[in-house]
């Protein structure tokens, strides 16, 4: 039986090492605000024929924007937004990749509003152009603001119909190219009253998601480990 007690003891070792980093890096978290990686910019509506404002005030804690919704356009709005392109102030290479994210968590305050939007702006192969803000492909949610936090997974955030209305299709194409991500907003939601005065506070924006792609190599390595170990007590019973 003294044998086997090698084999099992490197297993347990290496399950023990195997255990530590499957669950220091089974998860991805980034922060997209506080901090000072990505440029912030005031958002209105005026890049799809609206007239509503926008006046940003900015610490290292919190982005006030100061907004008021006009008519003019369908869906006026106004906000905060990042460019997600534009990282420590030098323009990126790469697209931002949100598929390796689930979920979006923002820390927000309003005024009178009750509702905020949350959308994201992805680069569609097909009907985006570099640097046309109304080519790239939304996907958004409208939420009530509750008690300042809106969580929210990646899946729930649609394509409005509108868009694909303007491009001339008929239906959702089902595609959200969460690979090629440009810009991150948030901004007035269903419901603003138009005309008067508002305000939005963001303290905070995260994503975080499974790494799912390392989860699925460390379960590969732990079926090996375990073929491997069987194989050396097989081997040493045969001996």
């Amino acid at each position: 039986m003294k044998s086997f007690a090698a084999p099992t003891t490197l297993l347990v070792i290496l399950a023990s090492l195997w255990i530590a980093a499957f669950f220091s890096f089974r998860s991805n978290e980034l922060t997209i605000f506080p901090s000072n990686v990505y440029e912030v910019y005031a958002l209105t509506d005026r890049d799809l024929g609206g007239f509503s404002v926008c006046d940003l005030k900015q610490t290292d804690s919190v982005i006030t924007a100061d907004v008021n919704i006009h008519s003019g356009m369908a869906y006026p709005y106004a906000g905060i937004g990042f460019n997600l392109m534009s990282v420590n102030k030098r323009p990126s290479a790469d697209f931002f990749d949100f598929s390796r994210f689930d979920s979006i968590e923002v820390l927000v305050e309003t005024g009178r509003m009750r509702n905020v939007t949350t959308r994201m702006l992805n680069n569609d192969p097909v009907y985006s152009k570099d640097n046309l803000y109304a080519s790239y492909r939304p996907l958004q949610k409208s939420t009530a603001v509750g008690k300042g936090v809106v969580a929210l997974s990646l899946q729930d955030l649609n394509v409005p119909d509108r868009w694909f209305a303007d491009r001339g299709l008929d239906k959702d194409d089902g595609m959200k190219y969460l690979q090629r991500g440009v810009m991150l907003e948030v901004s007035s939601g269903e419901g603003t009253m138009l005309g008067i005065p508002d305000e939005i506070k963001l303290r905070g924006v995260r994503l975080w998601g499974e790494n799912h792609s390392f989860v699925t190599v460390m379960y590969v390595v732990l079926g090996l480990m375990l073929l491997l170990w069987i194989a050396s007590l097989i081997w040493i019973r045969r001996r």
